[in-house]
């Protein structure tokens, strides 16, 4: 069953208890218990003004003791709004709650560690091959000429993390797709 929770430090436990105290909101309360009805019906079942209805049903409904069950239409055509008591528990925390992670925080996380250890991987490898390559003096990957390697330094230096992060940003991209997609 879903519930909902309220730290004792939110504005709204004051308007709950005050809600509880008041004898009028409470008659509004035990008939909406027993049966769905309109504003107007409220008013006229309790004898109250429709004004004095109208202000205790606002908190009421703030507050997640009533709900609007429905709609039906007036004499008039017009429509009206239909309430009832709230089944949905309401729990006082008197301190506040540990935050829980959705399904949406976790893949955040598994898409964050996923994405820096592939990258990881990536500059690792890359950075193996460019090593055996520059110890070997001969090899498959050859980025630049002898003379752009010669002015430049170590431009093959570069070739590691820049596959690094293509890898970072393509998982990270895969995993907001992802949650797009759910």
């Amino acid at each position: 069953m879903e519930y909902e929770t309220i730290d004792v430090t939110d504005e709204r436990v004051r308007e709950l208890a005050q809600v509880l105290a008041n004898e009028r909101a409470m008659a509004i309360l035990r008939l909406l218990r027993e049966r769905e009805l309109s504003m107007s019906e409220i008013a006229k079942e309790l004898d109250m003004p429709i004004s004095t209805v109208s202000y205790h049903l606002d908190k009421l409904l703030r507050v997640g003791l009533v709900e609007v069950a429905g709609k039906k239409y007036g004499k008039r055509l017009q429509e009206v709004k239909l309430y009832r008591a709230s089944s949905r528990p309401i729990l006082l925390l008197p301190r506040p709650a540990e935050r829980r992670t959705s399904p949406l925080d976790k893949l955040r996380v598994i898409t964050l560690s996923v994405a820096t250890g592939l990258s990881a991987l990536v500059y690792w490898a890359a950075e193996k091959m460019l090593s055996s390559e520059r110890s070997s003096g001969t090899g498959t990957i050859k980025m630049f000429s002898a003379e752009t390697t010669s002015r430049a330094g170590h431009s093959g230096d570069y070739v590691p993390v820049l596959l690094a992060i293509m890898t970072f940003v393509i998982v990270i991209s895969a995993g907001w797709f992802l949650k797009k997609r759910f």
